[in-house]
């Protein structure tokens, strides 16, 4: 049964990857089955035929800030120069084997100075678990919240009869105001959504997080704007405690809110009735942030129309995703790995490398390890005197085959085993 998901699973993921790769050439190469295709005006490579490629190969799109649409008079980069920080580039080969790493990484440092508490509401223990030891490491603090159990997993359930999704969020907000003793933002997701830390933090940095911000993916539904569950919402710590002082206790969650699968539209309808409404995610080319898609389904444009989309409080132009992009629905807990590894683990080093073609130091020197074997497997502690062909003929003494320490090593497991 083993063999036969470990087989099944390789083929999945052999043909993910060709088909992938496949789509990429299609895309990249689209002027050879083209010829009325007409290019974005708002794409940042307009003027290249090859702009997703040059997406995946180059470093020239990290060389133009992204700015998101509702706080572009306040800049990431301007946020740094506030606070006396230069951004130097730096060499991954040297960071990642050279012997001294003095430098401190973009992303390390911001973890440390933009704090996100992370809320899940759970369905499913596999992607749950898939949260706790991926995405979820990146985060100051996380929650999860349902009502399952999990001995891996610690999911919160609250100890009461929900009538509602709604009362479900209303809990969290209060159990996590009385939790937690360092609040500045809060991001709430299903347990299908990968969410990157590190770009969240990108766009939250020059905000206050003492004012109220609420951000996501809006749509205008039934006169009301909101931020669809499907794609996480962002909330300020100051939006928090204005909604602890709405509702501070079950009973009010349970009365101001009654249906299933519609907590994104009751918060947003609450904080309304205060003036707060949700803010512009997009960057400057007006390419979306919080996305509740697939990334493979938003970029090759295989996703259905629906009210996300036609019903978008803030247009998306031309392209689906920014560079900067936070959110993406992923459904299936090893695709969550998978991207977890390609955004976390996995290095492209574009030009020659050299400390990672080097061979790894060793505190033993070749002509020396026979000396510490026999050390190790004969208790001989007098090596000065002992040539090398001494050393063969006393490992011969007692291995005269090679199928002798085999078997020996065999015999030693078992022995340790029982």
């Amino acid at each position: 049964m083993c063999l036969h998901r470990f087989k099944l699973r390789s083929v999945f993921l052999i043909g993910f990857g060709i088909g992938f790769l496949f789509a990429i050439f299609l895309f990249t190469n689209q002027h050879l089955f083209c010829n009325n295709c007409q290019k974005s005006a708002l794409n940042l490579y307009s003027t290249n035929k090859n702009s997703l490629f040059k997406w995946f190969m180059s470093d020239t799109w990290v060389n133009k800030e992204i700015i998101f649409q509702s706080w572009n008079k306040s800049t990431y980069s301007e946020w740094l120069n506030n606070k006396k920080l230069i951004l130097n580039n730096i060499d991954m080969d040297i960071y990642l084997y050279g012997f001294e790493k003095k430098e401190e990484l973009e992303s390390n440092w911001l973890k440390s100075h933009v704090h996100i508490t992370c809320a899940v509401f759970v369905k499913k223990i596999k992607l749950a678990r898939a949260i706790q030891n991926t995405w979820g490491k990146h985060c100051n603090r996380i929650y999860f919240f349902g009502q399952l159990k999990d001995i891996k997993v610690p999911i919160i359930n609250f100890e009461i009869k929900l009538v509602s999704s709604w009362q479900l969020l209303c809990e969290a907000f209060n159990y996590i105001w009385r939790n937690n003793e360092t609040l500045e933002w809060l991001i709430f997701v299903k347990d299908d959504t990968l969410v990157i830390l590190e770009n969240l933090r990108y766009m939250l940095a020059p905000l206050n997080h003492t004012q109220d911000h609420y951000l996501g993916h809006a749509i205008l539904l039934w006169g009301q704007p909101y931020n669809v569950a499907n794609a996480g919402y962002v909330i300020s710590m100051g939006v928090l405690k204005k909604l602890i002082n709405m509702f501070d206790d079950s009973k009010k969650c349970i009365i101001s809110g009654k249906y299933w699968k519609q907590e994104d539209y009751y918060l947003a309808r609450h904080l309304a009735s205060i003036g707060i409404y949700p803010s512009d995610t997009r960057d400057q080319y007006q390419r979306g942030t919080f996305h509740g898609y697939s990334l493979q389904s938003l970029l090759w444009g295989v996703v259905k129309t629906s009210a996300y989309w036609t019903h978008a409080l803030y247009p998306i132009k031309n392209e689906c995703c920014s560079f900067m992009s936070v959110t993406f629905n992923i459904e299936e807990s090893e695709k969550m790995y998978t991207f977890s590894y390609l955004l976390h683990n996995f290095y492209v080093l574009k030009k020659k490398a050299v400390f990672g073609n080097r061979k790894v130091t060793t505190s033993i020197s070749d002509e020396d390890i026979w000396k510490v074997a026999l050390k190790e497997e004969f208790n001989i502690t007098h090596l000065s005197n002992i040539s090398s062909e001494m050393y063969y003929e006393i490992w011969h003494s007692k291995y005269s085959e090679p199928e002798q320490l085999i078997k020996n090593n065999y015999q030693i497991k078992d022995s340790e085993s029982k």
